[in-house]
């Protein structure tokens, strides 16, 4: 294996399909300016590309570097080849190089490494039986997270969309939520806890059920979502408001209050509680009286 540094022209590349970036670029022009200046430091990863992209390479690893250069006005980029990197491989280097950063959503990562998981039960990787322990090696990630975005890949591709932002979510998603009619701020993602809660406890569940109670459970806290998902799994005709009662009722006194709340907003009351030094249920009725007062309602 050769890893010999070649300058590549920058129309020969393209980003490969096993990229987990997918080829997005987001414009960091400190990146841009760093390359302007001193150039392609470090050098892309890329393998013979198929002919019918048009391009020799395809990059594996150094999509932003690629888009940066591009931006910065370079001809050509320093590229180490890879002839012998298969798509399995090519997909778990990928996730390596991008693993610890923070802009990657989780829903890619879960979608690749279903991927990767699926490849290792083809004909082409027989004498693999450690499917989880191949991906764990190739990505980098520990078990418990190859494991959590296994069981995301296993869902309805409509309540992976839920762990998209609002507007990179499809068309047909955004008009079911509407059909809903459920108040959903732009703060409201499926959580990978949650999704992977759904993944595991409603299997069986109809599909369009399963959606539901996602949707439901996108603005609550981790433990209110957990428990509704619970009662979806065991009153599997029941709806969802009154599934929503029914835990409130079972809920010991006291506690009752917190349910209506989603975890953004109990975070607010614990915060304020810390400044009045007091608890946070008697900082509801302190609010409420405030706003009624600027909205005219109390003199």
């Amino acid at each position: 294996m050769s890893e010999e540094i070649v300058m590549v022209d920058i129309d020969e590349l393209a980003v490969d399909a096993t990229n987990i970036r997918a080829g997005e670029w987001d414009g960091d022009q400190d990146l841009v300016s760093s390359i302007r200046d001193n150039g392609v430091i470090e050098p892309l990863v890329c393998r013979p590309a198929k002919p019918s992209t048009g391009v020799r390479y395809a990059i594996v690893c150094g999509s932003r570097r690629w888009n940066a250069a591009i931006d910065a006005g370079l001809e050509k980029v320093p590229c180490i080849i890879r002839s012998d990197i298969d798509n399995l491989t090519a997909t778990g280097l990928s996730i390596m190089e991008n693993a610890h950063r923070s802009e990657i959503p989780p829903w890619r990562y879960a979608l690749k490494i279903g991927e990767m998981y699926q490849q290792l039960s083809d004909e082409e990787y027989p004498l693999q039986k450690d499917r989880i322990g191949v991906i764990m090696r190739l990505t980098g990630f520990k078990q418990t997270s190859v494991r959590n975005y296994i069981e995301i890949s296993g869902l309805p591709s409509e309540i992976i969309e839920l762990m998209k932002t609002p507007e990179k979510r499809s068309i047909s998603v955004k008009e079911l939520l509407k059909q809903r009619s459920l108040m959903i701020s732009e703060e409201d993602i499926l959580s990978v806890d949650k999704a992977v809660y759904i993944a595991r406890h409603l299997r069986g569940v109809s599909r369009d059920r399963m959606f539901n109670a996602a949707v439901y459970v996108l603005s609550m806290s981790k433990q209110s979502a957990f428990s509704i998902v619970d009662k979806v799994r065991e009153y599997p005709k029941m709806s969802m408001g009154d599934i929503h009662d029914m835990i409130r009722q079972e809920l010991p006194k006291g506690v009752k209050w917190m349910f209506m709340f989603d975890s953004r907003v109990l975070g607010a009351l614990n915060d304020a509680a810390l400044r009045y030094q007091i608890e946070a249920k008697l900082v509801v009725p302190i609010y409420v009286e405030r706003g009624l007062k600027e909205d005219g309602y109390l003199g």
